[in-house]
């Protein structure tokens, strides 16, 4: 499991409810999420280095990263 260092509530481009996260490059990790999150229901925007995870992909970012909960709970508050 990998550790994240953003975790908030956003919007895709086209303003689908999800997750903004990123967390430190591991090719396993990035290959997992690709894996388990269809093309459809994530974004990679090259610009900012974040992903963005439609919110039905929760369980799958719980399951990829050790600290997503607390992650999300703790900056979820600062916005």
């Amino acid at each position: 499991m990998d550790i994240l260092t953003t975790c908030i509530k956003g919007g895709s481009i086209d303003g689908a409810p999800g997750w903004l996260i990123q967390f430190g490059y591991d090719a396993g990790t990035v290959e997992a999420l690709k894996k388990a999150i269809p093309h459809t229901s994530r974004e990679w925007r090259e610009d900012t280095h974040i992903w963005w995870i439609r919110e039905d992909y929760s369980h799958v970012l719980k399951a990829l990263f050790v600290n997503f909960e607390a992650v999300a709970f703790l900056q979820g508050m600062l916005w």
